[in-house]
């Protein structure tokens, strides 16, 4: 009666054969040895002593009113089982010396608090379009009820308290959210495409991030703004188009020369491009696409015109053709004529296609030539075998319809090299009418004296030494040759520049003749036809040689 008996317990101490003030003194040693261990997120763990909250033992009689709850005459029964008694709270602290232990623990470090985030739709989209980034519950302690918490812990001697879920704030928003759901569900509509397009090195990507930016959100509710679509084309075509240009290429003496126009280059073919994307979008796909062109080039960049292409200076009256970036193959030339207006139109094309034995139709004529490369609609290069020169200054009064003419052993050659689409890069020459002199010449194997015209450059005959020139007997003709009278069989200039379709801006550095509707055609089909009639040496019957594509 005076004792504890087996396998009691106060306060989850084993009493057994102790008296109460045995229990008391037990309970009293060990309280300055008290501990409580604290477990939190992010596994911070922190501990309390006794010390720290000045603990001590309140006594009332606690363990006396414990020792009575026994029953003796039972005593048989307590060697068989664990009897487990608990006294009122037993010990005595300061709750505010405790709330301002606890505000140091690392629990409330503002460097260890995460505030909770709620779940949402990923800001990038990943290989299926767009996800859910779970909730994060983070690691924000409730100041309340963390003391509550450990305070009741500290009150029955705990050894260990563990800071669970009711001790953290909480996300609102979850993964399961319906709303988060659906609106995740609707953006994937359009979203789970992703496609690359390459422009050399450079690579522009729609993938889902890219497509969000085209959508309008409602709530929930996702369509796709078909207008920033057609923007978007619009503006990798203004970057990337490169119809018309001007290029600057380092010629064959290796100095820069600017050649402007033509209409070679990568030309897009907007209208038709945006709705083929809109099409991919709404169906998901994977992988490159290459845009729809009206006109291609060889390669992406500054030189769009690659490494293999046709220099034709007509300064020089002389072309060079390169392969890989080497000249494989040069011939001198005979270009439009001059004086009649009949230029060769400078800039930079494409080699529309070649054919053998081709028949070039004019006006009241037609000419059979062994090598056709148009390249400017029913301007290009071919064999000439009418004419017996080439070169110099023949082109100013006598030189072609517009057409390069080439000696036949020359034009069977590039027409071997040469490819369907290749870049004609041309520049130079005279574009204006010049004077045009008399001199006599005598044929020194007949003594017979011929009038001959040649032109006057920069005040200058070609050929003549001024002394030369000094000496001649013949009157200057200051006229200038005119181009022939509208109804006779020579040639129309060449066409005037294509511009892009209606509804489609022109390419950069385009514009429209002015007094000219800026409506888009198809580059010049291939059985288009400038008729092209000849003109050879002075005095000489003409040929009847026409430019005029043949129809394939």
């Amino acid at each position: 009666m005076s004792h504890f008996l087996f396998n009691v317990y106060v306060n989850d101490i084993s009493a057994y054969k102790m008296t109460a003030k045995e229990i008391e003194t037990e309970v009293t040693s060990g309280l300055r040895k008290y501990t409580l261990t604290i477990q939190g997120r992010g596994d911070i763990t922190e501990v309390i002593s006794a010390d720290d909250i000045n603990l001590s033992l309140r006594m009332d009689g606690q363990f006396d009113r414990a020792l009575k709850e026994q029953n003796p005459l039972l005593w048989p029964a307590y060697l068989f089982n664990e009897t487990h008694l608990t006294t009122d709270n037993i010990v005595v602290y300061s709750k505010e010396t405790v709330e301002k232990k606890i505000d140091e623990l690392q629990f409330f470090a503002a460097e260890n608090i995460i505030e909770p985030t709620d779940a949402y739709v990923s800001e990038e989209s990943g290989e299926d379009g767009f996800y859910i980034i779970p909730e994060n519950y983070g690691q924000s302690p409730i100041r309340e009820i963390v003391i509550d918490k450990i305070c009741s812990a500290i009150d029955v001697l705990e050894p260990g308290v563990t800071l669970d879920d009711e001790c953290y704030n909480a996300p609102q928003i979850f993964s399961d959210n319906a709303e988060l759901t659906a609106l995740c569900n609707n953006l994937n509509t359009y979203c789970k495409a992703s496609i690359t397009y390459e422009f050399g090195a450079d690579t522009v990507v729609v993938d889902g991030t890219k497509i969000k930016e085209w959508c309008n959100i409602n709530g929930t509710e996702v369509s796709l703004d078909e207008a920033k679509v057609k923007e978007f084309v619009n503006s990798i075509a203004r970057q990337y188009d490169t119809f018309g240009k001007t290029r600057t290429i380092i010629s064959h003496s290796g100095e820069q020369v600017t050649v402007e126009g033509g209409d070679y280059g990568w030309w897009m073919d907007r209208t038709t491009e945006t709705s083929e994307l809109i099409a991919a979008i709404k169906n998901g796909d994977k992988g490159t696409r290459t845009p729809v062109y009206f006109g291609t080039a060889a390669a992406y960049g500054e030189q769009d015109y690659g490494n293999s292409y046709v220099e034709i200076d007509l300064t020089a009256q002389h072309l060079w053709v390169y392969k890989d970036g080497q000249v494989v193959e040069e011939s001198d030339f005979v270009s439009g004529c001059v004086n009649k207006q009949r230029i060769t139109p400078r800039g930079t094309y494409g080699i529309t296609y070649k054919e053998r034995d081709a028949t070039l139709v004019g006006e009241n004529y037609s000419s059979p030539v062994k090598y056709w490369m148009p390249f400017n609609g029913n301007v290009g290069m071919h064999d000439a075998s009418w004419r017996s020169q080439f070169g110099g200054y023949d082109y100013i009064l006598n030189g072609s319809h517009g057409c390069i003419n080439l000696p036949t052993e020359k034009a069977e050659k590039i027409f071997e090299i040469v490819e369907k689409g290749e870049a004609v890069l041309v520049y130079g020459g005279i574009t204006s009418p010049v004077p045009v002199v008399e001199r006599e010449v005598v044929d020194p194997a007949t003594g017979e004296v011929k009038i001959v015209k040649k032109p006057v450059i920069n005040g200058k005959v070609p050929g003549e030494s001024e002394e030369a020139a000094a000496q001649q007997n013949t009157t200057e003709q200051s006229t200038t040759e005119q181009a022939p009278a509208e109804g006779t069989s020579e040639a129309t200039s060449p066409a005037t520049e294509q511009t892009p379709a209606e509804g489609q801006a022109a390419p950069e550095g385009q514009t429209a003749t002015e007094g000219q509707t800026t409506t888009e055609a198809q580059p010049a089909t291939e059985n288009q036809a400038t008729p092209e009639a000849s003109a050879n040496t002075e005095g000489e019957a003409a040929s009847g040689e026409g430019e005029a594509a043949p129809a394939e």
